[in-house]
């Protein structure tokens, strides 16, 4: 069992610089959390921190319901698993994975048992003679995995793995994890700055942002319903669309909103039920980010078929670029001086330079706040 809790924890450097700042995170048992977000935004000092390699300047951090500030690294129970491997040259596979088990004085037939049981599970049992040098990069990160696993850990801290794999490695490496995760029944805590991987291993992703907390919730959660406008555009790809709108209130009873964008506001969207009607009460002639990923903008036929053609307003847009992936196309247009994009069926076969309109499901739009940049519902 393994439960980490995380308590207004702040990392502040000499110059007064925070890299993170009061964060605050359960993590349960048997969690595949995966912290994600851009480059410098604190995720890895976060790890460091919950693995004692780093100090925390502010807050607490707590495992299994003990106080672990100030524990050195080999006393909270935790295996690190690095982007580099971390594996020792003149060992052999065997020897790399039992290190650990012979420093502790284990046995030689136990340690021969559990680094076996380990290879088995990794699928590496014919490999356990080579040397890292021999390897390549999907073998040797399995090496550095079974290092972590034979310690039998409160949880695995692992620090973008897959980052120096090939794209056709990390693919499978990132089954082989979910396969993993499942297979030993432990919490797993990961860096990356790969969406793909967050959303895909995942069982609570925590997005962060200069060193805070944006929001910590599920995929489909993060997906469906981002905490703000970062989190919408950091999680997904390509990323959400947003646009700069005005709303007005119209209807008998003002209880639905329209959503005007463009270089004059020629465009719209109407937003009913009751989100529109919160819209049109709070919000009229107001300005606010709305924001629709490529996906839920369609061509006339799919609108038709989502009862919602007649819920967007000269949306015809000149096309600038046209990306065919096999099983779908992305067709790209300018819209504020901002690119966008748009998902849809590999039929379509609209070029560049050609003109296209465009209906956005309403059921489907994100509003933010155009201060705050909050999402408004």
């Amino acid at each position: 069992m393994s439960e980490i809790t995380l308590k207004n924890v702040s990392k502040k450097y000499e110059n007064g610089n925070y890299a993170v700042r009061e964060f605050n995170l359960d993590i349960h048992d048997k969690e595949f959390v995966i912290f994600v977000g851009p480059s410098g935004c604190g995720k890895s000092t976060t790890l460091r921190m919950i693995a004692g390699l780093e100090e925390i300047t502010d807050g607490e951090l707590w495992i299994d319901g003990q106080l672990c500030n100030y524990l050195e690294p080999q006393e909270r129970g935790m295996s690190m698993v690095f982007q580099n491997y971390a594996l020792y040259p003149n060992m052999t596979v065997y020897g790399n994975i039992a290190f650990a088990l012979k420093i502790r004085k284990v046995p030689k037939a136990e340690i021969d048992r559990q680094v076996h049981e380990v290879a088995k599970i990794l699928e590496i049992e014919h490999l356990l003679d080579r040397r890292p040098n021999a390897l390549s990069g999907g073998q040797k990160q399995r090496v550095a995995i079974g290092s972590a696993i034979i310690r039998q850990p409160k949880a695995f801290l692992m620090d973008e793995p897959l980052s120096n794999l090939d794209a056709k490695l990390r693919t499978q490496m990132r089954v082989e994890l979910a396969k993993l995760h499942k297979k030993l029944n432990t919490t797993i805590i990961y860096v990356t700055h790969d969406q793909t991987e967050a959303m895909t291993l995942a069982s609570k992703i925590v997005v962060m942002k200069g060193g805070v907390m944006q929001q910590a919730a599920a995929p489909t959660a993060i997906y469906n319903h981002p905490a703000n406008k970062f989190v919408a555009g950091f999680i997904g790809s390509p990323s959400m669309n947003f646009f700069e709108a005005e709303v007005k209130a119209f209807g008998d009873k003002k209880d639905k909103a329209i959503l005007s964008f463009g270089e004059d506001k020629s465009k719209k969207v109407i937003i009913d039920g009751p989100r529109g009607e919160i819209l049109a009460q709070s919000r009229n002639g107001q300005k606010v980010i709305m924001g629709i990923r490529p996906e839920d903008i369609t061509d006339y036929e799919d609108a038709v078929k989502g009862g919602f053609e007649q819920k967007s307003i000269g949306i015809t847009e000149t096309i600038t670029a046209r990306e065919m992936l096999g099983s779908e196309v992305f067709l790209y247009f300018d819209e504020d001086g901002e690119s966008c994009s748009v998902r849809l069926k590999p039929s379509n076969q609209t070029r560049p330079n050609e003109k296209m309109t465009f209906y956005f499901n309403p059921d489907k739009i994100h509003i933010f706040d155009i201060n705050t940049e909050e999402n408004l519902f």
